[in-house]
């Protein structure tokens, strides 16, 4: 899947990041722990930013596949062999949805961005069943979740939105005290770091502290900068009605009222905290996308092959997978579209440049076009006429 992408969203190797120059050995910075891993490989600094992507798409495999897996075991296991095929279409269908997420395009593109290192590694911690089921050598388990997860937090501190995520989803599957045990630690090694790196720039980067004066504004900041609906819809996708499927499915097997109110508060507070980071920081579709975790935790717990036994199901996810393809690959931030490939170009010429409009009126529903020459430049010199 990720082979037949590369065809529709140029891979570009030649991405310049500015995490992958920074690293741990010359100084506490956050978002250092890629730049370390390259540092700590043989080689020379003219291959850094080679060695940075092979790496990103490395994490953005490992990442699919481990969700993959995921959904294979809770699609397959005790599978009747009457319903083998119609079983795979379901795999094969929601395996696409993942592939083409954003998380995939913006791994592929030009933008630098390093979220699919941290988002394998969650993917590792919630697809291992030995450090999630069972009391035997739970200490050893805490140890190794808690150091994967702060090695996370280290690649990109957006990953404390996720470790609440865990932690809440967690707390309604285990309930409070086991969920605490086991990603405490990590949020408050993680929070105690980023406290320590409080005022160090990441890269090119806003310090952490300077995003508690972003919400020292308030609201105001979401508002004018980050809230845009376009993005939240595009940003997520498919994965929005994944979750709306998963997610009913998921209250309406609670054996109890509590039990029901319970996943209902989980179901309605995990999109917000993925989209919590907007009160301080403008990638708002890159954070939509972070709705790929309560998506893989709410199909972990539910009967996937019986939710898509129905043709009308089948019928939502084909409907859901052609969602997902039409939507132009790109990043929107700061209420602009930057494209990722030539239909997404093609797309962005139909909205207003941003030296046409009046950004500070743009609404919950205003879209300009994000002219970022050293973002498009690898891939619109190869778009046909009629996309430019």
């Amino acid at each position: 899947m990720l082979g037949a992408l590369s065809f529709w969203v140029p891979i570009s190797l030649e991405a310049i990041s500015p995490y992958f120059g920074v690293d741990f050995f010359h100084g506490i910075r956050p978002r250092a722990i890629l730049g370390s891993i390259i540092y700590l490989l043989p080689f020379d600094s003219t291959q850094i930013d080679l060695v940075g992507n092979i790496i990103k798409l490395l994490a953005v495999w490992i990442w699919l596949f481990l969700v993959q897996t995921i959904f294979y075991h809770a699609i397959f296991h005790g599978r009747d062999a009457q319903n083998y095929f119609l079983s795979w279409l379901v795999f094969i269908g929601i395996g696409f949805i993942f592939a083409a997420s954003s998380i995939t395009y913006i791994t592929f593109s030009a933008t630098g961005i390093i979220d699919a290192f941290p988002a394998a590694i969650v993917a590792l911690v919630i697809s291992t069943d030995y450090l999630l089921e069972g009391d035997r050598k739970r200490l050893l388990k805490v140890i190794v979740i808690t150091i994967l997860l702060v090695i996370a937090c280290l690649s990109h501190e957006k990953t404390v939105y996720e470790l609440l995520i865990l932690l809440l989803w967690f707390s309604v599957k285990w309930g409070p005290k086991r969920s605490i045990l086991y990603f405490g630690p990590s949020l408050v090694l993680s929070a105690l770091l980023l406290l320590r790196m409080a005022n160090k720039m990441s890269a090119e980067q806003t310090a952490p502290a300077g995003y508690l004066e972003i919400l020292s504004s308030g609201l105001t900041y979401f508002w004018v900068n980050a809230f845009n609906i376009w993005g939240i819809i595009f940003g997520a996708g498919a994965f929005w009605g994944l979750y709306t499927i998963g997610g009913s499915n998921y209250i309406q097997q609670a054996r109890s009222k509590w039990t029901g109110y319970a996943r209902l508060g989980a179901i309605v507070l995990m999109p917000c905290i993925c989209l919590l980071p907007l009160l301080v920081a403008l990638d708002t579709s890159r954070f939509a996308a972070s709705m790929w975790l309560p998506v893989v935790l709410v199909f972990q717990a539910i009967n996937v092959r019986a939710v898509f036994s129905s043709l009308g199901r089948r019928s939502i996810l084909a409907s859901l997978c052609v969602f997902q393809f039409l939507i132009p690959p790109m990043l929107i931030y700061h209420k602009g579209m930057a494209p990722f490939n030539c239909y997404g170009l093609w797309l962005g010429h139909m909205l207003p440049t941003g030296a046409q409009i009046d950004f500070m009126s743009l609404g919950a529903f205003g879209l300009y076009f994000h002219q970022r020459p050293e973002q498009t430049n690898f891939f619109s010199a190869q778009c046909p006429t009629y996309f430019k």
